[in-house]
């Protein structure tokens, strides 16, 4: 890549103001016509010196963007000019004109072997608007500079296609037991990130991973070969398309908006959402992922979404899913004096979930497995079988790593309808009666959440409300 045996000259990097400046150019080949359309975009006035020249500077001769003076290079030309580029094929005149504005004290460029001798050089450089981006090598390798300058024009190119792209599943989506594969915890979330860092076309990105979602969002590319390549990464690409999602631009914004407003989570309108969005961008931030852009996006995302909390508020009925497990139980499986309803666990789920059922009349017997509870009819976990034998429901609230209610117990409640509610993370009904049959019925937090989002009523308006008010506060990336 580089020539051994060229001078090496060490530079100091400066942007010129030359707007106004009259600056000479002798020579008229293609050399001169790139230092000539250089100045120009720089808005200095150029005044060239040459007896020929090629096409394009004639025609800029002959529209006034530049004065041609048809002559040989004569002694006192370079007199009275900001600077000067010595661009001829001559390397002697090119070391004659160089010697005259050192004479004259005129910074001179020459743009042959005389360069190391010279005042300046002019790096190879990229305009792109406002920007303006310089390579050099030290004048080690023009060609080296040249390719390190059109990778960056291709990256600023570009940069200006960039849009927002979230990429994902949920539990709208995907049911837990099929969504469990694609979450990210830590350690995975950390490699699939580094992976997406290298990708051409994505800039910058974080990834929200919860307990109903996993997704990412990126400042990118939105060209195809970059979202194949994010689903890939994230596996994505093993669902249908009906069992993820890929939104871009204004809609991958509104969807970020509702997600942090608590809108697309499965309890609608819960707010600790807000701090694992919060989380979700410190970790980018923290590994690099990120950059002003994502910073950008989430301020105003976190502006939006409480602009958005604030115009529902009162719109909503937030409830805890013990609230929502007995409602649940209401419409599906009826609950009343008749009704004989077992509650495993006696934790704060689970002591939520008796204190509702008190208000049904229903039959409750909790089971529980060190700490009895006060209450009239309990069992402990080990004997639950004999309580599930007489069972129209039983709801299961325990932190358990392994399931409470086993293939095993199914004798219980085999050609009796009996309706399973599993409130445990990770499940703590054997997914074995999930497709069991003979009577069994399973909903577990998902279907609980899901249809709680639904049936509260008041869902399409409250979105509605929403979609309002982010159009409203909605700025475009040029703004925010």
């Amino acid at each position: 890549m580089y020539r051994e045996g060229r001078p090496r000259r060490k530079t100091f990097p400066v942007n010129l103001i030359v707007d106004g400046g009259v600056a000479l150019v002798v020579g008229g080949g293609q050399v001169g016509r790139r230092k000539v359309r250089q100045l120009l975009e720089a808005g200095a006035e150029v005044e060239l010196v040459c007896p020929d020249a090629v096409d394009e500077l004639s025609a800029w001769a002959g529209e006034g963007r530049i004065r041609w003076t048809k002559r040989p290079f004569r002694a006192g030309d370079v007199a009275g000019h900001l600077m000067v580029f010595a661009c001829t094929d001559d390397k002697h005149l090119n070391r004659a004109i160089l010697d005259e504005a050192r004479t004259v004290h005129v910074p001179c460029c020459c743009a042959d072997g005389n360069w190391s001798d010279g005042d300046f050089t002019t790096p190879a450089i990229v305009r792109s608007g406002d920007m303006l981006v310089s390579v050099s090598t030290s004048g080690q390798s023009c060609t080296a500079a040249r390719d390190f300058r059109d990778e960056i024009a291709s990256m600023l190119a570009e940069r200006k296609n960039l849009e927002l792209v979230v990429l994902g599943t949920s539990d709208a989506l995907l049911p837990s037991r099929k969504r469990a594969p694609f979450h990210l915890p830590a350690e995975e979330r950390a490699a699939v990130g580094r992976l997406v860092g290298r990708v051409r076309g994505v800039h910058e990105f974080f990834i929200l991973n919860t307990c109903n979602r996993v997704e990412i969002a990126a400042v990118a590319s939105p060209e195809p070969e970059v979202v194949d390549v994010l689903k890939r990464l994230t596996s994505l690409n093993r669902l249908r398309d009906e069992e993820y999602f890929c939104i871009k631009g204004y809609e991958a914004f509104r969807h970020l908006v509702r997600v942090t407003s608590g809108l697309e989570s499965s309890l609608l309108g819960e707010f600790h959402i807000v701090s694992q969005v919060k989380d979700a961008l410190d970790e980018a931030e923290a590994n690099g992922w990120s950059g002003s852009a994502i910073r950008t996006i989430g301020a105003e995302t976190m502006r939006v979404s409480k602009a958005v909390r604030h115009a529902v508020e009162g719109m909503l009925r937030v409830a805890e899913i013990d609230q929502i497990a007995v409602r649940y139980l209401s419409v599906h499986g009826g609950l009343d004096a008749k009704t004989h309803v077992v509650v495993i666990g006696t934790g704060m789920v689970g002591t939520g979930v008796v204190e509702a059922l008190a208000k049904t009349g229903a039959q409750v017997t909790w089971a529980y497995h060190v700490r009895k509870p006060d209450f009239p009819s309990t069992v402990q976990l080990a004997d639950i079988s004999e309580a599930l034998a007489t069972a129209d429901i039983v709801v299961s609230a325990v932190d358990a790593s392994n399931p409470v209610v086993t293939q095993e117990m199914r004798a219980a409640v085999a050609d009796r309808n009996v309706l399973f509610v599993d409130l445990g993370v990770p499940r703590n009904i054997d997914p074995f009666y999930d497709d069991w049959g003979h009577g069994v019925t399973v909903a577990d937090l998902d279907d609980l959440k899901l249809w709680h989002r639904v049936k509260t009523g008041v869902l399409n308006e409250v979105l509605a409300k929403a979609d309002a008010v982010i159009r409203s506060e909605y700025r475009a990336p040029a703004d925010a």
